[in-house]
């Protein structure tokens, strides 16, 4: 066994400790940080009562108002919504895959992508080329392509008729249900 004098055991002991801290810091400096995921916010609610585009806010409330809860029904959206742009449809490679709402996409469904609509708005899509129309029902969010107003299932495409030239120029009409 190995004698070791107070004085050498005090230098390897110091030795020891700077080598695990060194040790220490470097594997907490080089540690990647894992990002903190953040929770989804849910839209504001689009209200019937208020212009399109204005939202019930907390903010803007008096403190005896209630807030109302978000709900996404098409129902709060006012009927009188219009827009005009290019229209686009999913690609078969989408089919299966998960939507913005949870669903699994279906390029069978008559069904579309809006960028601000509540999920389950229901669209009456028309073809300004044409004059086809189609009812659609919103459920996933984009597109996010290049001016874009409006991704379709490939059988609402079908049914405007701009599956041959991939894209449309279309009017956006919200119906009731």
């Amino acid at each position: 066994m190995i004698r070791l004098k107070s004085r050498q055991f005090r230098k390897y002991a110091a030795l020891a400790i700077s080598v695990s801290a060194f040790i220490g810091l470097n594997s907490a400096l080089s540690a990647k940080e894992i990002p903190t995921p953040v929770a989804a916010i849910a839209a504001p609610t689009v209200v019937a009562d208020n212009p399109v585009g204005s939202v019930v806010s907390p903010v803007n409330q008096k403190s005896d108002v209630k807030v109302q809860k978000t709900n996404f029904a098409s129902n709060d959206v006012k009927t009188s919504f219009l827009q005009t742009g290019v229209a686009s449809y999913y690609g078969p490679g989408f089919h299966g895959r998960r939507t913005a709402n949870g669903e699994k996409f279906n390029q069978n469904a008559m069904t579309a992508a809006h960028r601000t609509l509540p999920f389950g708005t229901k669209l009456k899509v028309t073809n300004l080329a044409n004059g086809q129309s189609t009812i659609v029902r919103v459920n996933d969010r984009g597109p996010y392509a290049g001016g874009r107003v409006l991704d379709l299932s490939v059988a609402a495409a079908k049914q405007i008729g701009s599956t041959h030239s991939g894209v449309a120029k279309v009017k956006i009409e919200v119906v009731s249900n």
